[in-house]
């Protein structure tokens, strides 16, 4: 028989168990105190002691952003004379077959950033590849080296290579495919000879029947121009020869040659900007016009009184604020009869920077260089040109450079090796013979 336990005892022994409890969970306590303690003290880094430190976890090193072309151009020109910039911003003609004494006075003190023939300066093929070899291994800079080359009947190659597709029969294909087939031919052709630019393709919208743009443009609506014009420069730029779409701000309206005289568009701005300037917009959106050749026409809606590429309000205020346009602005010839007939070649070389141009075309002798160069030092001087301008253009005239291996950059590319050329006697006089 179980004896009953008093109440006394229970209570008793309850009393201990949750004496017991309490301590356990002390104790528990305690351990997980100190734990914490001791990975805390492990963790902290002792004043003084830096031996004590744990080893850092080893981190990601970020990989450094190579130079763009623009920084790289703006380091050069940071160490460049005022000669050479200016030097720069000069297109000099070769007029002579082969590289003469007289020819390479334009190149070797002046440094010129671009060279154009034209077909009064173009022998054998071999004298143009030596011509163009000679003026390259006097340039410490490598030029431009120009050819007006569209296709069609606008094709100074072709008494070489024969002809090949004109603006007009690319279009009517139907096929962009077909222009740009063309556009990478006729770079590998120029190269083959020494040639790295093109003024082309001619991107104006064929409103009237001109005497200038027939059988040279596109089409006759923005769209048609751009489609066309744009797979034409794709080919061309993607072999490796840089584009510069004409005749800014358009020759389409135009109802005379611009070779032989003025010509004035009477459009509104409103007008222009639906069409002429439709080409140009949708080329610079898409990065595709890095260069592009202004031209000699009159828009009162624009410029009441200046000719487009003498035009600060139409090349900085159109093209530059208004379409955003960040590359290579060139003139085209100043001694075109609509300019030549009012200034003088020096004057207009000015007023072309001053409104905004980076290049001008295109002086042939070495007294015509070095007259554009002092008149742009007085000019510096009274503060019509600073300084920065000057930087600014020169920057993107290398940075351009540099895009198209003819400098070294961020791509690691090398200047082309070039070889001298004989010399002969220097002709007398030069037969005049414009951009087209």
């Amino acid at each position: 028989m179980r004896t009953a336990r008093p109440p006394r005892f229970d209570q008793l022994r309850l009393c201990v168990n949750a004496r017991l409890r309490r301590r356990s969970a002390f104790l528990a306590s305690l351990a997980l105190l100190a734990t914490l303690v001791s990975l805390l003290a492990a963790c902290s880094l002792p004043f003084g002691d830096a031996s004590s430190a744990p080893t850092p976890l080893p981190t990601a090193t970020a990989t450094p952003r190579p130079p763009t072309p623009e920084e790289i151009a703006a380091q050069m020109v940071s160490k460049m004379s005022l000669e050479d910039k200016l030097g720069q911003m000069i297109i000099i003609q070769f007029y002579e077959t082969t590289y003469t004494p007289a020819q390479q006075q334009m190149v070797k003190p002046f440094h010129p950033g671009g060279v154009i023939l034209y077909g009064y300066s173009m022998g054998t093929a071999q004298q143009v590849k030596g011509l163009l070899a000679g003026g390259q291994k006097d340039s410490p800079i490598p030029m431009f080296t120009f050819l007006d080359l569209e296709g069609g009947y606008v094709d100074r190659l072709a008494q070489y290579l024969g002809p090949r597709m004109s603006a007009p029969q690319m279009a009517a294909s139907g096929d962009p495919a077909v222009a740009q087939r063309e556009g990478a031919k006729t770079a590998k052709d120029l190269l083959s000879f020494g040639f790295n630019a093109d003024l082309a393709p001619d991107v104006d919208v064929a409103i009237v029947n001109g005497p200038d743009q027939y059988g040279r443009t596109f089409g006759k609506t923005p769209d048609v121009v751009t489609k066309y014009a744009g797979s034409w420069i794709d080919g061309l730029q993607a072999s490796g020869v840089v584009g510069a779409p004409k005749h800014f701000p358009g020759l389409g309206a135009a109802t005379i040659d611009a070779h032989k005289g003025l010509p004035v568009v009477n459009r509104t701005k409103e007008q222009l900007e639906a069409t002429e300037f439709g080409p140009y917009n949708a080329l610079i959106a898409s990065g595709q016009m890095q260069m592009v050749m202004s031209t000699d026409v009159l828009m009162p809606a624009l410029d009441p009184k200046l000719p487009a590429e003498l035009s600060k309000p139409i090349i900085t205020g159109v093209l530059r604020d208004e379409l955003g346009f960040k590359g290579v602005a060139i003139t085209d010839a100043l001694y075109m009869d609509g300019i030549s007939a009012t200034y003088t070649f020096t004057q207009a070389a000015v007023l072309a920077f001053e409104a905004g141009n980076d290049m001008i075309m295109v002086p042939w002798r070495p007294s015509m260089v070095q007259s554009i160069i002092t008149a742009m030092k007085t000019e510096l001087q009274k503060g019509k040109i600073t300084q920065e301008q000057i930087d600014a253009s020169v920057t993107r005239i290398l940075a351009l450079k540099i895009r198209y291996h003819l400098l070294p950059g961020a791509s690691g590319s090398t200047t082309p090796t070039v070889t001298p050329n004989g010399t002969r006697t220097p002709s007398a006089e030069l037969p005049r013979q414009q951009a087209a």
